[in-house]
């Protein structure tokens, strides 16, 4: 009897061992370039909203300027060996935070005071993640993009 069950555990821990892992979905790489997209479109639209007292389209975009910033920093994005959900929590998060109070109290000279604020922070990151030659700035008339192209 005993060499029955010590013969059936055998086969249970062989059949286990055996088995087959289930193959995890294939986890997907952070859409960062996406990310930077988003940023640059609506940090030039919060600029033109802020700049025109559009103040409620101006809250809009701070919102989803917020709401990348939250989705990087909590996915735990790591590239090139640079973290860049610590750096956006570190360099970003507090400036749009600086943002949405400036739209809250409607004053043009807070917005451009924390609007460079903003900028600077994107600047400082590219240059922590060595990519000193990505310089965002300040639109000016006309202008397609908040970016240095010199």
């Amino acid at each position: 009897m005993k060499k029955i069950v010590g013969i059936g555990i055998l086969g249970l821990i062989m059949q286990f061992c055996s088995t087959t892992k289930k193959e995890e979905p294939e986890r997907k790489e952070y859409p960062i370039i996406e990310t930077m997209g988003f940023y640059q479109r609506f940090s030039h639209k919060l600029w033109l909203a802020g700049k025109n007292e559009n103040w409620e389209l101006a809250k809009f975009y701070v919102h989803e300027l917020e709401e990348v910033t939250e989705e990087l920093v909590r996915s735990n994005v790591i590239d090139e060996d640079k973290n860049l959900s610590n750096l956006a929590e570190a360099m970003f998060q507090d400036k749009v935070e600086k943002m949405e109070d400036a739209v809250r109290l409607k004053d043009q000279v807070i917005f451009r005071e924390y609007y460079d604020l903003l900028i600077s922070g994107c600047n400082l990151c590219h240059q922590a993640t060595n990519h000193p030659y990505l310089k965002m700035k300040v639109p000016e008339d006309n202008d397609k993009f908040n970016q240095n192209f010199e």
